[in-house]
């Protein structure tokens, strides 16, 4: 397995909307997990993205196979972080921890910020622990979500 990433681009738009509709992927979205997306709607999104100085994604590869997403939004000194495995063989092998580390990394080095910040739904074990493993602290709690930080 070697694991990889590009920038988002639009030919990865059906598997945006392949991904975004997988229900095991999405079952702890913090957004409304019953809408299915379609190809148009994620054109549109994809529209916007381009435009958007503020938002960098990348999709996650294994060797040649794209198997995910993960970006980063709001950019400013700060910005929020959030990972997508959206190929149910893929999650539970540890591909989390290296995306989410180069996502820090690159968030920190290549783009200067000085805070990270990811929500997470307090059931989502899986994202908790890896949230800790990779050093986001927990600085809220709900019932529906917690909030993590991870500073410079």
């Amino acid at each position: 397995m070697i694991i990889s990433f590009k920038p988002h681009s639009r030919e990865e738009i059906p598997l945006r909307v392949k991904w975004l509709n997988n229900r095991e992927a999405n079952k702890y979205a913090i957004e409304n997990p019953e809408h299915e997306t379609t190809t148009e709607e994620q054109t549109v999104w994809y529209d916007r993205y381009e435009q958007n100085p503020y938002k960098k994604f990348f999709t996650i590869f294994d060797d040649e196979k794209p198997i995910g997403f993960m970006g980063l939004s709001d950019i400013d000194k700060e910005a929020v972080a959030f990972i997508m495995i959206g190929e149910d063989d893929y999650r539970g092998k540890g591909i989390g921890k290296i995306s989410l580390k180069y996502l820090i990394d690159y968030g920190f080095k290549e783009l200067g910020l000085k805070r990270m910040t990811a929500s997470t739904d307090p059931r989502n074990e899986p994202v908790i622990k890896l949230n800790k493993s990779v050093g986001f602290r927990e600085i809220s709690r709900d019932e529906r979500d917690i909030s993590w930080e991870i500073t410079k």
